[in-house]
């Protein structure tokens, strides 16, 4: 029998519901604390949610893309005049910077053919309408013209109504080219493309007005030897697709399309002799092929333009 001021031995059990005894001023033996910034990572930071792999070790951020401890949190910033929509489905592919860049014609060609199947009909619709348009106009000027004759040699000239019918229905292409491009836009944004895409577009009076500028710049250089009409005529291929995706205004339209082509010559070139081929074989498929041809060019351009200058291509319809 112990008596009450005998020490137990070390290791020996203690009686139920006594203290060890410890020393004066000493602290009963507690576990290490963990170091600062080495806390558990939890199980379950989000609640029925699938558990996510480990990141490796010496990785900055973390999963669910909280950075790591004591890192600060890296902000992605979106490219250059990314669409919102690209933030909600996967690109039709790698989104490129402003500048010279690469693209590839053949595969924009591809992407335009695989946006026109997937949906038709309203771009079948639009260019019955574009070509009736142009029928007319033409139609009605040619009626307008008088005869003329110097030298034995008959021909026809402009008269003031034929001059004015030509202008109407000039500004009239420019609202079809720039409704048809405009439902482009809508394509490479990943929507589905509606009639009522070819009737609402933004921007429209600079996008005019910018026409009417390179028209006058075009015409005054076909009048000086040709050359310079043809070079202004390739350095405005851009006007159009600035004024209506950055909402730029004319004269700011024209001045980024002539940088955009400068820092992407053979790109621009290239791509304009190919729609001029696919529009020379539209025209040989007894002209029903321009029902394909059109939209492909007015797809193709956009897909080339995003490309360019870092806008986003989506995958038609994905939106």
């Amino acid at each position: 029998m112990s008596s009450p001021n005998d020490i137990p031995e070390s290791g020996s059990p203690q009686p139920h519901g006594e203290q060890p005894y410890q020393p004066h001023g000493e602290q009963p033996h507690q576990q290490p604390a963990q170091p600062y910034g080495q806390q558990p990572y939890p199980q379950q930071p989000y609640p029925q949610q699938p558990y996510p792999q480990q990141p490796p070790p010496g990785s900055e951020s973390s999963p669910y893309g909280h950075s790591a401890y004591g890192q600060q949190p890296s902000v992605q910033q979106p490219p250059p005049y990314q669409d919102p929509a690209a933030f909600q489905q996967p690109p039709y592919g790698p989104v490129q910077r402003y500048g010279p860049v690469q693209v590839s014609i053949a595969e924009a060609f591809r992407y335009a053919w695989e946006a026109f199947k997937t949906n038709p009909a309203p771009w079948i619709v639009a260019t019955l309408i574009a070509l009736f348009v142009s029928i007319v106009g033409e139609s009605l000027e040619s009626s307008l013209r008088r005869d003329a004759q110097w030298m034995d040699v008959t021909f026809n000239t402009a008269t003031p109504a034929s001059g004015f019918v030509n202008l109407v229905f000039t500004i009239a292409s420019y609202v079809i080219a720039a409704a048809f491009l405009q439902a482009a836009l809508r394509v490479a944004d990943g929507r589905r493309v509606e009639f009522s895409d070819f009737t609402s577009i933004p921007n429209l009076v600079q996008a005019l007005l910018a026409a009417v500028i390179l028209g006058v710049a075009v015409t005054i250089g076909l009048f000086l030897l040709v050359i310079p009409g043809i070079i202004v005529q390739v350095l405005g291929t851009w006007y159009l697709h600035f004024a209506l995706d950055r909402n730029l205004s004319a004269v700011d339209a024209l001045r980024a399309s002539v940088q955009l082509v400068t820092a992407n010559l053979g790109t621009t070139i290239l791509f304009s002799l190919a729609a001029l081929g696919v529009a020379i074989l539209g025209l040989l498929a007894l002209g029903v092929g321009l029902l394909v041809a059109l939209p492909l060019i007015a797809i193709a351009s956009v897909f080339v333009f995003r490309r360019l200058t870092g806008g986003a291509v989506m995958v038609p319809g994905s939106a």
